[in-house]
């Protein structure tokens, strides 16, 4: 082989090698967790529904209320949402494993944490900072059932493999932000947030090369709002991130260098209208889009194979450009105090992205065009009743559906999806400082989309508890659930996967 067929050998494993994102800074969770049941919590006041079956619609929570700061993430509205300080700390751990011939061949520890704190100042300015981590603790089981791990503070151990492991993995994610909001007057709120999402990954293939990922995601944002009547709040918000992506590939001939970097602005506009107490609801819309192009840097040398004047050779590629567009919608209605304690609410959201990504001209041929849009949206419907004042009961269901239009010229397509979530829950003071409650959920899943030998049922059982200590401004919720998840239809071998996880919630206002 000629220098010039050597250099396009390596050049097209380059390609090959380094697999290039397509989404933002949850690429690499995406990338870990395809085709697993791991999900990710976010933040604090999920771990109480977590133990009432994972309701999301039906009941309220502390940070799942029908207000603009809660469902829209508006900073504007923070001094709207509560009115004492507080500070927040969560904890999750959980681990995913597929069950098949009759032992555990893969599993994955996910672990994830944060700590928040909100202070306020004679209700008319609030700010606060919050600090969240994420470490996916991969682990094996070889042909001899040994496990090997080397932990979690370090979260360094062996990608799982049925027979064999040839890969180190090395994981973390970081995400780190602060907001300010101040009341201008009665009608008009202001308020700022900045923000940092930083992931890293690497994975040493023995003998081969190693791959380095990272993605450094940062930005700032400004947002306000008005309230013109007591039953009207109105709101609008700007959002600037810049993200810079870098994958690298070295061994001991050649070293190449994958980047990207793009501006990612995120405009949106809420409204809350509340009906003396009876009916509430919010609208929240977003939109988000993004365009850059990819590069490629080639670092190679040939010293070791062909060439003993040891002459390196550096080529920048510009590999291709790339395009993202998503609109998202959303509304969420309650009503209750009809003279029953009944709340009935209503969900319902879409989601429209349109995302292509062209190569260019003589660059890296095995990366191939894509023209994709995505249609989906998600209704739900729930309701919770209170017993006595002592207990809460309370149901949902949650239908998604979809069409993923690929519109890439040689090759159509078009796939139709829809899924099905029925969850139920129930929570009971046993004592006025602790809670009991447990909840049962089956949804229906597709991991490939269209696929009707990929479509899984999953049914998932969950129990918790909740402490209020010192006159309720301690608060500390522990929730445990399992899931197991099996094909909807045999497609011709075993396969099962459970996933379980144990969470724990605390909150002290002062």
């Amino acid at each position: 082989m000629g220098k010039a067929g050597c250099a396009r050998l390596i050049l097209v494993t380059a390609a090959v090698l380094l697999a290039i994102p397509q989404l933002s800074s949850a690429y690499l969770d995406e990338a870990w967790l395809s085709g697993t049941d791991v999900k990710l919590l976010q933040g604090p006041g999920t771990i109480r529904l977590a133990g009432m079956g994972d309701l999301t619609v039906a009941v309220e929570d502390e940070n799942n209320e029908v207000n603009l700061y809660d469902f829209t993430g508006n900073v504007a509205a923070l001094i709207l949402d509560k009115d004492t300080r507080n500070a927040d700390a969560w904890g999750t751990y959980g681990k995913w494993v597929d069950v098949k011939d009759g032992f555990r061949w893969q599993d994955i520890g996910v672990w994830q944490g944060g700590a928040l704190a909100v202070l306020r100042g004679q209700d008319v300015y609030a700010g606060g900072a919050s600090v969240s981590t994420r470490i996916l603790d991969f682990m094996r089981i070889d042909s001899r059932l040994f496990r090997k791990s080397l932990g979690i503070a370090y979260p360094k151990s062996e990608v799982a493999y049925a027979d064999t492991s040839i890969i180190d993995m090395e994981a973390v994610g970081t995400l780190v932000q602060g907001y300010y909001a101040h009341k201008m007057s009665d009608i008009l709120y202001v308020g700022a947030r900045g923000w940092g999402d930083f992931e890293s990954e690497k994975r040493p293939v023995r003998l081969r090369y190693e791959v380095l990922n990272s993605c450094d995601y940062m930005g700032a944002g400004a947002a306000a709002v008005v309230a013109p009547l007591k039953w009207l709040q109105v709101g609008a918000s700007y959002d600037l991130g810049s993200q810079l992506v870098e994958s690298e590939s070295n061994d001991a001939f050649h070293e190449d260098t994958y980047t990207r970097k793009r501006s990612v602005p995120t405009y949106s506009g809420h409204a809350m209208v509340d009906l003396l107490g009876k009916l509430r609801g919010v609208v929240n819309y977003r939109h988000y889009s993004y365009e850059s192009d990819q590069t490629l840097l080639m670092n190679w040398s040939d010293r070791y194979l062909i060439n003993p004047e040891d002459t390196d050779i550096h080529r920048k590629l510009t590999v291709g450009d790339e395009s993202f567009e998503s609109d998202f919608v959303a509304t969420r209605w309650i009503v209750q105090g009809l003279g029953i304690p009944l709340k009935v609410s209503a969900y319902f959201d879409m989601l429209l992205e349109d995302s292509w990504y062209r190569q260019r001209p003589n660059a890296l041929v095995w990366m191939d065009d894509f023209d994709q849009s995505l249609d989906e949206w998600n209704l739900g419907t729930g309701a919770s009743y209170e017993l006595m004042g002592k207990a809460l009961v309370a149901a949902e269901f949650v239908l998604n559906r979809g069409r993923l239009e690929d519109k890439t010229k040689f090759e159509p397509e078009d796939v139709n999806f829809k899924t099905l979530d029925v969850k139920g829950g129930a929570e009971y003071r046993v004592l006025s400082w602790l809670a009991l409650r447990a909840g049962y959920s089956r949804s229906s899943e597709e991991r490939f989309m269209g696929v009707p030998e990929y479509d899984y049922v999953s049914n998932a059982f969950s129990a918790g508890l909740g402490c209020f200590l010192k006159n309720d401004k301690l608060t500390v919720d522990v929730a445990f659930s399992q899931k197991t998840t099996q094909p909807d239809k045999d497609p011709g071998y075993d396969a099962e996967a459970k996933y379980q996880t144990v969470m724990l919630y605390g909150r002290y206002l002062f």
